[in-house]
């Protein structure tokens, strides 16, 4: 492949990303949060009854800073943690409903794509290639085309 097309590719991404991290940085900033929180608050939100582990793994963070936002929030009162009954060594975190934390993964993703609705984007489209890029960058099409070739 040519090298200017993967250095526009990459360039595009970046840029992505930092337009993506703004718009969530905005909505974090509007609830006294910074983007890391928000992604924890909308995360527990969204899968109730979760640990640590699985919140670091599905947001691609490092224990020690979860945690210590995990902490800010259940004192801000966003998130609760609780004891597991029978294994007292793993706490279950939930997300607090009230009005004043009116947080959710489809408000913050209708904000962070609010111009997406235009006619003149297909999303479809959109959509078909990140899922084409996402096989391209994942690890798991890399081991498949490594065996397939018999390396």
């Amino acid at each position: 492949m040519d090298f200017k097309i993967m250095d526009a590719l990459y360039t595009k991404l970046l840029k992505i990303n930092h337009l993506m991290g703004e718009r969530l940085a905005d909505i974090a900033r509007e609830e006294d949060l910074n983007p890391s929180e928000l992604m924890i608050v909308l995360d527990v939100k969204n899968n109730p009854h979760t640990d640590l582990q699985s919140v670091c793994d599905r947001l691609g963070m490092k224990k020690s800073m979860a945690s210590k936002a995990i902490r800010k929030l259940i004192e801000f009162g966003y998130i609760e943690s609780h004891i597991c009954e029978t294994d007292q060594r793993k706490v279950s975190l939930t997300g607090i409903e009230s009005s004043c934390h009116e947080l959710c993964k489809e408000s913050t993703l209708l904000s962070t794509f609010r111009d997406l609705d235009n006619p003149q984007y297909d999303v479809a489209v959109i959509l078909k290639s990140l899922d084409d890029l996402l096989e391209v960058l994942s690890p798991e099409s890399n081991e498949k085309k490594r065996s397939s070739s018999g390396t």
